[in-house]
């Protein structure tokens, strides 16, 4: 019984290893996918647009860097909805 408990054992390991390894390495490309995403975004975002979402891209640039990938990518969704959204111009 101890040799199944241990051969048990040793494969729910190898799996959430895998898991967590996977996780990570989706995680870095949803933030690299995310960063590419905001990049194509900014070239038709207005300047007041931009200045105000630059800080919160950058944030999220850190987190991914720091191995943060969901808080990362939740900054990166956040600075590209920033951008895509209507400008906030004053009506006459």
């Amino acid at each position: 019984m101890k040799i199944r408990h241990v051969a048990l054992a040793s494969a729910v390991l190898a799996f959430s290893s895998a898991a967590v390894a996977q996780e990570e390495v989706q995680g870095s490309q949803d933030c690299a996918a995310l960063q590419a995403q905001f990049d194509q975004a900014a070239a038709a975002a207005t300047a007041e647009q931009l200045s105000q979402a630059k800080a919160t891209r950058d944030e999220g640039e850190k987190l991914c860097a720091e191995g943060k990938n969901a808080e990362g990518a939740a900054k990166l969704q956040e600075a590209i909805s920033q951008i895509s959204g209507p400008t906030q111009e004053p009506r006459s």
